[in-house]
């Protein structure tokens, strides 16, 4: 009998040790290729780019054809902020959580729902030989850089291919007009999913998960019969966290082919999204028109679907597989296999709600790049107007000018090509197939401003019907509903209107100073929030005190207003950093602030810039700001609690100037909040911008060689 049981109990051992061999085999995260270190060696030398670093540390990239000049670019950006970069690169293969675990497990499923792989290997083609060229150069870059640093690099990073340069417009870009709040509210509360790409940046930059929600921008042009000395102006004033994916890399590209572009752009981008030529320069807001439709469906089993009903038909979804890995711990991840459904629709998101299927902008599209490719090449308004047409760029408003005296405002979408009547701004029946849209309306049937009489426009996220002079605005009569255009007005906006408009003659000075101001208008969302909260009876000494503080305040955020502290951060504690959430009760979110400012300074209305900073390596200073004022600071609200200072994490960022005088020459000056290299503590470079940024001021910037090659500190040709 013990024999017996010796060898039970052994043939258990047994089974127990074959399944731990046999589930460390299935967990153990599959190898990744050898690299060919030889040929990616071999391939850039293929390219002849020179990168040149000026006193700031800025790259100027100079190629004898446009994709050298993206190659030496790719080779720069990696120098200066290869771990966003490959972070960026592993989201647009839909491999994020094979590297950064389970809470990144939804935006894979998202890739791969969106068959973002599948429509970039089908549609590559179909992009331009030049625009093909330019991806594949950049790529080559990072292979170049990657294997001359390996320790550096992630395993199963490299080998970089042009398709994952283009899959990461093509999975991204959607989400800036804020798709992943439209999904993510088909879901309960108890059981919301993380579905926005954006806040895959928070695992590795946890001060940058209140960056996420932040999407502004402000931007002004201003034509020759509206300055005081015939100038044509350009303000491009975007507002991105400071660091992570979506912070601004300032560079410079030209190339013997007629590419000179400065600007800004983000890591895994092989071109200037946003910037200045020597003929035209344009910049980018976020708009939010409604790009997205969602389908609730009639299924014929809730638990397992199989078909949906279309026009009183059952139809078979189509159906395929999304297989991802989710990790561990080091060198072992899950493997991860889920239903993918599709109906006639698009995508299908089953959810505690329903099942939902959803049509959207953007989906399965590759032509973004191409677009902002073509866009820094233009020469004449002419040219870059007829780039509009690709409507490649799903959103964002433009502004534009050029050497001519030209400007414009466009509200830029791909605007679905919707049939009027029905109600598209909520979820729609998903059994009537008129309902689902197939073409897009022409880019130039949306708003438009080319060269208006009053001379100036702006944008600041707001209606594109309110973005100059009263006389000169576009009506929203003229435009189908469908659009659903926002109405909203910013702070910014309503600042932007109350001071230009009122300035016959616009000059340089004025200009800048109408950019940096740091007030809210009396009927701002923060005043009104204000006045809700000196108009509220209490009986605390404490909230008495702040009350009284609030009543004189004047709705400054300059460094030495003694009011904006208990304003500002109780404000954001209520209503979020856009002041459009519901977070907590007005007078508990004072009372907390009131506590924490009497605790942290014995006094409730200490100095904004005492409070409000900017802190980068062992620089800490003092900044103007809040958030939604023009001058766009948004600093973390629960800083003073935690060290007694809010130290600022995203808002005003990248900011140009270009200038053209009455002959067509371009003077540009610019501005980053940190510096040219980005995540290198050890570079000079790392934080020099920042006093002259708190400061409000702008550094030169060269747009010729001959003008590079004066002030250049370092020169050198990767791979050669």
């Amino acid at each position: 009998m013990m024999r017996v049981v010796k060898w039970v109990g052994l043939g258990l051992l047994c089974l127990i040790v074959l399944g731990a061999i046999i589930a460390a085999i299935v967990l153990r995260t599959p190898a990744p290729p050898k690299i060919d270190k030889a040929a990616i060696l071999a391939t850039a030398k293929t390219y002849d780019a020179r990168i040149l670093r000026d006193n700031y540390g800025v790259p100027h990239i100079h190629g004898k054809a446009d994709a050298d000049a993206s190659f030496g670019f790719g080779y720069a950006h990696a120098e200066d902020d290869w771990e966003t970069i490959q972070t960026t690169l592993i989201a647009a293969r839909g491999r994020s959580s094979e590297y950064f675990g389970q809470e990144v497990a939804p935006p894979d499923y998202l890739f791969d729902l969106f068959k973002v792989t599948e429509a970039v290997e089908s549609k590559f083609s179909t992009l331009s030989p030049q625009t093909q060229s330019v991806a594949k150069a950049y790529a080559d870059a990072i292979n170049l850089w990657g294997v001359e640093n390996p320790d550096r690099v992630l395993p199963g990073v490299l080998p970089v291919t042009a398709y994952d340069v283009v899959a990461g417009f093509t999975w991204a870009t959607p989400f800036f007009y804020r798709l992943d709040l439209r999904l993510e509210d088909l879901f309960t509360a108890e059981n919301k999913p993380n579905v926005s790409p954006w806040r895959e940046i928070t695992l590795n930059l946890p001060s940058l998960t209140q960056a996420a929600t932040v999407r502004g921008s402000n931007a002004f042009a201003v034509a020759p019969a509206r300055s005081t000395d015939g100038h044509t102006r350009l303000v491009g004033n975007s507002h991105q966290p400071m660091t992570g994916p979506y912070a601004w890399y300032e560079a410079h590209m030209i190339s013997d082919e007629g590419m000179n572009i400065t600007g800004g752009t983000f890591p895994g981008v092989p071109i200037i999204s946003q910037g200045v030529t020597p003929d035209l320069a344009w910049t980018h807001t976020v708009n939010m028109p409604d790009l997205l439709d969602i389908y609730a469906l009639d299924v014929d089993d809730q638990d397992d679907p199989q078909r949906y009903k279309m026009d009183g038909e059952w139809r078979d979804f189509m159906r395929s597989k999304s297989k991802f890995r989710v990790k561990l711990w080091r060198g072992f991840s899950l493997p991860v296999t889920r239903d993918v459904l599709w109906s006639d629709h698009g995508p299908v998101l089953s959810t505690p709600t329903g099942h939902y299927a959803i049509r959207f902008a953007g989906l399965q599209e590759v032509g973004a790049l191409e677009q902002w490719y073509e866009m820094g090449k233009a020469t004449n308004m002419a040219e870059w107007k007829a780039t509009l047409a690709k409507n490649g760029v799903l959103s964002f408003n433009i502004v534009y000018a050029d050497k001519d005296g030209n400007i414009a405002h466009v509200y830029n979408a791909k605007m679905p090509k919707r049939i009027e009547g029905p109600d598209w701004t909520g979820v729609l029946p998903g059994d009537r197939s008129e309902l689902t849209w197939n073409e897009y309306a022409d880019p130039r049937d949306l708003p438009q401003i080319w060269n208006p009489d009053c001379g100036w426009v702006f944008s600041a996220n707001a209606t594109p019907f309110q973005v100059t002079d009263p006389g000169c605005d576009l009506s929203r009569e003229n435009f189908s509903k469908t659009f659903g255009i926002e109405t909203r007005m910013t702070n910014r906006a309503k600042r932007s209107i109350a001071q230009l408009s009122k300035d016959e003659a616009i000059s340089r000075e004025e200009l800048l100073a109408y950019r940096a101001d740091a007030t809210y208008a009396p009927d701002s969302t923060l005043m009104k929030f204000v006045v809700e909260l000196v108009s509220t009876q209490s009986d605390d000494p404490l909230i008495q005190q702040a009350q009284e503080i609030l009543r004189n305040w004047d709705g400054s955020t300059e460094r030495d207003s003694r009011g904006a502290a208990l304003a500002v951060i109780s404000g954001t504690r209520a209503l979020g950093y856009q002041y459009d959430e519901t977070l907590q009760p007005p007078m508990d979110a004072l009372l907390q602030t009131a506590k924490d400012l009497q605790t942290r300074f014995d006094r409730l209305d200490p100095e904004w810039g005492e409070v409000n900073r900017i802190q980068r390596g062992d620089i800490d200073v003092s900044i103007n700001g809040a958030p939604d004022v023009l001058r766009a600071i948004y600093a973390d609200r629960d800083g003073v609690a935690k060290t007694g200072v809010m130290n600022a994490f995203a808002g005003d960022t990248h900011i140009f100037i270009a200038d053209w005088n009455p002959d067509g020459e371009l003077r540009l000056d610019t501005i980053h909040q940190y510096g040219a290299a980005t995540l290198n503590e050890s570079s000079p470079h790392y934080a020099d911008q920042v006093e002259m940024f708190a400061r409000g001021e702008y550094k030169p910037m060269p747009v010729t060689l001959d003008e590079v090659l004066a002030v250049a500190v370092r020169d050198y040709r990767p791979g050669q």
